[in-house]
Order: structure tokens, then sequence, then C-alpha cells
């Protein structure tokens, strides 16, 4: 069947989408800026890239659940770098190596210039409410943030494991927020020891970010039965110091992380069967694969497609066990998961002496309805709140995190907070928030040196050179650094963190792995001599030529007309979602027609949408090469000590000439033939 291409002119989203991590993070942090910057050994600068759009940056060094890393463009040719990691290692080495003033290092808090310009009261020291307060701070308002703890950290605080996040780690974003404008009082309950009326008469506008900490109940008989806890209640418990006796067999009815993290806690305290209760199958599951593995490794079992019908009781009326009943999978529902179906005659018991409900929260509203009956509702999600402007009924009332939009990820809370944060400071000064902001662009034509950085020293090329955008030798063979972790029998404490943390090399090595998503290629066509040079030497199939009769254009680019009246034109086809940046297609051109360009953009706030940038690490690096100071550091690591490292043979990785896609391989087989 003949393929048809549609032509259409790019511009700077077009540039900016083509960097799949920092389009799929939802605060849309520079992932691949700190990467490189790690690369290159600029460890501080790196941190200081990962935290600007990020103030839970040392939390979701630890546990975000790294949507960046599904985006990234690297699994197509083996695996996805490793951003969180690299992300936290940038945390911990800062904070371990840097000091200010001689004192040890703190995260910065915003600067403070001048009183506050207006008063905002935040329900809830989360993810959500805390991200909103450093937004509303930095844009010059004072706010105070009340929870009912006696510690900040929300969810993460109560919900998290210590052995996945230490304390101290939720310490140090909450130090890089408090400042002359951010102030917290905690254990204040909002609603018992002063009521919203009163958040709402002191304060110019509230922000009600309280989480999702009510759990919800399957509604079987005997769930009541002592013994059967809820999750989050649990966790809160076991993670707060409070006594907490599970017995020698747990069953968990859920399968998302706060099931995973309810396993790994009872392990911890004792517990030497636990049963994970899976309603789907395996598949159906949305925890990730890594922490997946991380529950089994510990001996949890896992028991997929089966329901819960009744809870057993013994004569004293505790938990004694549980019936439940077989599933098959029927047809999908509206977003594609295949709905669980009982069949029937298939009921089985599991013993246990404790049972954990990890089916998911709901916020806890009847507060709200004590001062304001505008809240008065039957069900939460029947509270009124403007999609776009995270306004309530009431005007100086907004909502947002995890109390508007339902549990979600870390990271999707901090980028829900600094959204409201955002439009609660369009609602007290339309000036508050830059919209005008002007898009910055910036095109920098490379010429790639032919020797990648790490074979020897690169002289300077002239005014455009940019060396420390070479590509490692060793980039394409550098497999993902897995995350050096505790062993089974060295875990049972609730706080030894398991995950201890990439060495200076593992970060750097792995940082090398970028593919550097900010560089496209450009063929000028005026120098194509249309050789197929190009396209024969690309080790991933990104450039094709096609004939002009096969390009579809709606005649906004009178260029594409013109070329469509030549007899046998050709036109080059690039598919940059598979490009490696490996610069081949830029060494074997004899015309010097194909360069790869940089597209650096400032995206401004706009709507609901965050600002977005991916500049800052190359102004640092083309400072100091500008003043020869300094070029890209060598690599700082021996690759070949790499864990699955693959040595050349006979020129090539494995002695496979047809995958070699090494710059230096490929450049001295040019130079042979």
């Amino acid at each position: 069947m003949r393929e048809l291409y549609q032509v259409v002119e790019v511009g700077p989203a077009w540039y900016q989408e083509n960097i799949p991590c920092q389009e799929a993070c939802p605060v849309k942090t520079n992932c691949r800026g700190y990467l490189n910057l790690a690369a290159a050994g600029e460890f501080e600068k790196g941190w200081e890239l990962a935290l600007d759009p990020n103030p839970m940056a040392s939390i979701c060094g630890s546990v975000c659940a790294a949507p960046c890393e599904t985006a990234c463009r690297r699994k197509e040719v083996d695996k996805p770098l490793s951003i969180r990691y690299v992300k936290k290692f940038l945390s911990d080495w800062t904070h371990q190596n840097v000091t200010v003033d001689g004192r040890p290092y703190t995260q910065p808090p915003a600067p403070v210039f001048g009183p506050p310009r207006g008063s905002v009261a935040v329900v809830g020291a989360g993810c959500a409410g805390l991200a909103a307060a450093s937004d509303l701070s930095k844009l010059g308002f004072g706010v105070t943030v009340y929870d009912a703890l006696d510690q900040a950290g929300g969810t993460t605080l109560a919900g998290v494991p210590p052995f996945r996040l230490p304390r101290e780690v939720i310490d140090r974003d909450i130090a890089g927020i408090v400042n002359e404008n951010v102030q917290l009082k905690l254990s204040t309950f909002v609603g018992r020891d002063v009521s919203l009326r009163e958040l709402h008469d002191s304060n110019d506008a509230v922000l009600i970010a309280a989480g999702c900490f009510e759990p919800n109940y399957i509604g079987i008989p005997g769930e009541d039965a002592e013994g059967v806890m809820a999750g989050i209640v649990f966790l809160e418990r076991a993670y707060r110091g409070r006594p907490v006796d599970v017995g020698k067999r747990v069953i968990i009815l859920g399968s998302g992380y706060t099931a995973m993290d309810c396993a790994s806690t009872s392990w911890r305290l004792g517990a030497e069967h636990m049963y994970v209760i899976v309603r789907r199958s395996r598949e159906e599951m949305v925890v990730d694969e890594e922490e997946l593995t991380e529950t089994e490794r510990e001996g949890i079992e896992f028991v997929y497609l089966v329901s819960p019908t009744e809870v057993l009781t013994d004569p004293n009326g505790r938990v004694r066990g549980v019936v439940f009943i077989r599933n098959k999978l029927g047809d999908p529902d509206e977003k594609g998961r295949r709905s669980p179906v009982a069949i029937p005659g298939t009921e089985f018991e599991i013993p246990c002496d404790t049972v954990l409900l990890a089916l998911g929260q709901a916020p806890e509203t009847s507060w709200l309805s004590k001062d304001f009956p505008e809240f008065r509702v039957k069900r939460w999600r029947d509270i009124k709140v403007d999609p776009e402007t995270y306004q309530t009924i009431v005007p100086k009332i907004f909502i947002g995190g995890d109390y508007r939009t339902a549990p979600t990820t870390i990271i999707e809370a901090v980028a829900d907070g600094r959204s409201a944060a955002q439009q609660m400071a369009r609602f007290l000064d339309e000036n508050a928030v830059s919209v005008n902001v002007p898009e910055y662009h910036e095109v920098v034509t490379l010429r790639r040196s032919s020797t990648p950085d790490n074979i020897g020293m690169i002289s300077l090329e002239g005014e455009l050179a940019r060396v420390y955008h070479n590509m490692s030798v060793d980039y394409d063979r550098i497999p993902r650094q897995e995350m050096p972790k505790l062993s089974k029998d060295d875990r049972r404490g609730l706080f030894l963190e398991i995950n201890q943390g990439y060495s200076e090399a593992q970060a750097i090595a792995e940082s090398d792995r970028c593919l550097k998503c900010n560089f496209n290629i450009e063929i000028i066509g005026e120098l194509c001599i249309i050789c197929g040079g190009c396209v024969d030497v690309c080790p991933m199939d990104v450039i094709h030529m096609v004939d002009m009769s096969d390009i579809v254009d709606d005649g906004s680019i009178p260029a594409v007309g013109e070329a469509k009246k030549w007899q046998n034109g050709v036109a080059f086809y690039l598919d940059e979602t598979a490009c490696i940046r490996c610069a081949l297609c830029v060494i074997r051109c004899p015309t010097d027609a194909i360069t790869m360009n940089r597209y650096g953009t400032v995206m401004p706030a706009v709507g609901m949408a965050l600002p977005k940038e991916s500049i800052d690490d190359e102004i640092h690096l083309d400072l100091t090469v500008a003043a020869k100071k300094a070029a890209r550091p060598l690599p700082q690591y021996d690759p070949h000590l790499a864990p699955g490292y693959k040595p050349l043979q006979n020129g090539h990785p494995n002695g496979d000439h047809k995958h070699a896609h090494s710059p230096y391989v490929e450049e001295k087989e040019l130079i042979k033939h």
C-alpha cells in the first residue's frame, strides 16, 4: 500500500514536545537538563535545576511514580533512564557535600522581598498544600499552612514507609519551603481547633488541600470485626511509632501502592504469611514492576482473580479468616480495564490474624459544612469546584490536590497544588502571575566533533562549538544502572532504607545514557547531493528518502509546492522519535548538509499549564566553555566497571558490525572504506 506523508510547519511547541521526559512530568521538570549536568559532574547545578520547578524534589527522588521514565526514548534502545534515582543521587550528594557559609547545606526557600501583598490560608501540609505555599510565597503572598498532624508532610509522612522514604528527606523539602512568608501551624485541626469561617474571614483566600484519609470499605459481612483495619490508618500508626500487632498471618485487600506498603510493613512487624488479594490479573495492576518485584522479594504472596465475600470471626468477635470467590475477567469498561466476574461455586477460605483494607481513600468533608451550608453534600464529588480556576461556590475558598481529584501520585499532587496557587494568585492580583512573558527561542547549529569525549580532549571548533554535547563513546553500551538495595536479610527494620543510592560513578554512567532529545536533525536542502550516505549509516533507520509525489501539504509552505514541481524529486523523512543522537549522519555527510540543532525555549504559564524551560543547563555550560575555563569534563567513570557493559570485540560491541553505532567505531569504518 502506498504511504503518504503530511508536511506541517513545526514551531517551539513541537520541539518541546519532542523532549518526552519533560512533557510527561506533571510539573515539567527539565529531566534531560539535570541528567546532562550530572553526566558532566556538575552535581550541584543539576540539583538546582531539578529543584526549580518541584519544591518536593527530594521526596520525588525516592518515591516518585516517575512518568518521565515511562516516556523516556531510551527504552526504544534498551531500558529507560533511571531519572528518579539520579535525582535521588543529586539530592543526597548536595546535602552531604555542599556547605553554605561553612554550614551544612539546606534547601533554600524562596527569597522574600518586602511585606506580603496579601494573606492565604492553606489547609493541609501535604505535597499539594506545601507546593501551593511555595509558589504563593514566590509570588509575594503570605501563607499560613494548617495541619492536624504534629509534623508536615501529609501522605508522605503518614502513608509512605520510612524504609522507602526516610524522614530526613521529607524534612529537606519542608526546609526549602518555609520562610518569612510561609508559616506552619501544626497540631491544628481545622473544624475543631480553628473554624473554616475564621480562616475565611481573616485571609484573602483559603486553599483546602487536606488530602484523602477517609478509607473506603467493601460492605461485606464482618468487615467491622476486631482485627480489620484500614490500610492508611495502619500505616500511620506503624510509621509514627504507635504499637501495632498484626499477628502471623495478614490479608491485604487491594492492589495499589498502599497495599504493597501494608504488606511490606506487616512483614517488618513480624508477620510470617502475607497475602495480597487482587480482584484482577497481574497485568491489570497499576503498581510499577520495580515495586511489585521488591514486594515479592520480601516473601509476600499474591492471590489473583479473587474477591472477598465475608470476614469470619471467632467467638470473641475477632477476625479469624476471610472467605473468597474466584473471578474471571469480563469485557473491558470505558477505560479499557476488564471487570472481574465471580465464578459461582468457587468459594474458599484463607485463615488470618489481621485484615488490612487498602481499597483507596476519599476526602473527609463533614467539617466543611459546619460553617458553610453550601458544602453540605451527600458525596464529596458533589462539591462544585471549577476545573479551570479551582474555585468553589464560596469565592474565597479553593480546593486542590487529592482533595479535589481523589488519590493521585505525589508528583501529580505537587502539580495540582502549583496550578491551584497560580489560579489563586490571579484571583488575588491579576498582575501577580506573569502570563505575558515572551517565549524564548534559541537555535544553535552544532558541528559535532567526530571524536567522542572520552577518546581524547576535543579542540574548540569555532564560536558555535559546544564540545560537551558530543556523546560519550560508551553511551550506547552502558546498561541501566540498577539501584543498590539492602538484601532481604537486612531489611527487617521499619527505618532501614532499602535503596542505598548511586555512587558518583553510577550516577554519571546512568546520566551519560541520555539521548539528549533537545537536539534535532536538520537537512539543508541546498547543500544535499542526495548521496544517501546518511540513510546508509543510520543505525536506527531514522532517515528515509521518499518520493515528492508521496508528500501531502496544505499549501502553507511555498517551498514544498515548488519542490513538488520537480521531476523525480525526493524528500527526506526523519523519525525523530527513533533518533539516538549518535551524529553519524552529521559525520558521514560529505557536504555538511546535515546539522544537529538545539532548540531552547521558555514557555510561560497559561491557564492551568505550568511554565517550563529547557535552557538553564545549556546556559551554564555555554558560559564555562565560552570563557574557555572548562570544556565538558571527561566522564568520571571506567565504563568497563559498569554492570552489563558491552565491550568492543573486533572493533564493534559483541563483534556485531550491523548493530554497532558508536560514533568512534563508525568513523573508523568510514575512513577505512
